[in-house]
């Protein structure tokens, strides 16, 4: 009967699973409520720093996160950790006051409150940086703040934010993406910026680096762009694929994967079973829907079948309508995502049913 709904496209053949930081968050959290601090530290000491910011963006909205600021900071009075994750949760409420619409779209007396939030955050986030000038991942709250509300006063500050986080963590991937997100059009950037920062990055980068993952951001910033005057995906493919911005994607997942095109195949793989329940998932599933958009068809097969349509990124969902709360109150609320995935893959002449099992 699945089998069946799924080629009636009634039913997608994508799932979703835990994005890769559950894990981790549930030992902190864990910690925390026994108050155990320093545990909770250790943790967050200990993974890669793509893993830390998803930790500490996900801490920021937990409903015992105000609770747990108080007793970490009088339990370890020293340690920078709470103020950090203080300052994430005042950017997250200034985001939930401003929503995700354009500046020009948000109502007057939102669009009048979410920089005072904001700037609480920045303030926090300074003092961080006062005390330890090498916190890279309060410097990438920083660029954050400032690409979003102007906080830090011009770019001057934003490149000595980064320069200062790659000092203390070269190719920092939190840094480098709130860096990169500066250079869209859409936040203020002149028009190929984002693809002038992201081919220095591509260039400079180590192989295997995530932070290879801002190319694939600015072809799909660029889907976003022109997705108004298109009616479907496939649309948005014909516009903005060709083999110069192929051959350029390529570049970059060949860069971040460690490999030749002849190894690419055996490269995902080895990714998907070792890395997938990291950072490097997002990359692939981000990486693919670009490919997709780029024209680099080749390229997105092979990382739809090693995703084995098992995703945790919210990426599928940036070109879809928002979901009716309803949906997501029975359980559906990756269903266009699944879909959107199902899509792509049936453009490009894979069938879905057979690449998820």
């Amino acid at each position: 009967m699945r089998y069946l709904l799924q080629s009636l496209r009634i039913l997608p053949c994508a799932t979703h699973r835990n994005h890769f930081v559950e894990s981790h968050l549930s030992r902190v959290r864990m910690h925390l409520n026994a108050g155990d601090h320093a545990s909770a530290e250790a943790v967050m000491a200990g993974v890669p720093a793509e893993t830390h910011e998803h930790l500490v963006w996900r801490l920021s909205v937990e409903r015992r996160v105000g609770r747990w600021i108080k007793t970490w900071t009088q339990a370890l009075p020293q340690s920078s950790h709470p103020l950090l994750v203080s300052a994430y949760a005042d950017v997250n409420k200034a985001w939930a006051v401003r929503g995700e619409s354009y500046a020009a779209d948000i109502p007057m007396l939102r669009r009048r409150r979410y920089p005072g939030i904001m700037m609480q955050a920045y303030r926090k986030l300074s003092d961080i940086v006062a005390q330890e000038p090498g916190n890279a991942m309060a410097l990438a709250g920083l660029i954050h703040c400032d690409v979003v509300v102007g906080a830090g006063d011009g770019d001057g500050n934003r490149d000595d934010w980064l320069n200062a986080a790659m000092a203390a963590e070269p190719f920092h991937c939190p840094s480098i993406v709130q860096y990169a997100r500066g250079t869209w059009q859409r936040w203020g950037g002149e028009p190929d910026d984002h693809f002038r920062f992201a081919d220095w990055v591509v260039e400079h980068a180590p192989a295997g680096s995530c932070s290879h993952i801002v190319a694939a951001q600015a072809v799909l910033d660029d889907a976003l762009a022109v997705a108004d005057g298109f009616s479907t995906m496939r649309g948005i493919s014909r516009h903005l694929g060709n083999e110069e911005t192929a051959a350029w994607l390529r570049r970059a997942i060949l860069k971040w994967a460690g490999a030749t095109p002849e190894t690419l195949v055996c490269r995902l793989q080895d990714i998907a079973s070792l890395h997938g329940e990291s950072y490097h998932g997002v990359c692939m599933e981000t990486f693919a829907f670009a490919a997709y958009f780029a024209g680099a068809k080749d390229e997105a097969r092979q990382l739809l079948i090693a995703l084995r349509g098992r995703l945790q990124a919210d990426v599928w969902e940036m070109l879809l309508p928002s979901i009716p709360g309803w949906l997501a109150a029975v359980g559906l609320r990756h269903r266009a995502a699944h879909l959107a995935h199902d899509r792509i893959c049936r453009d490009l002449g894979l069938d879905p049913r057979q690449i998820c099992r």
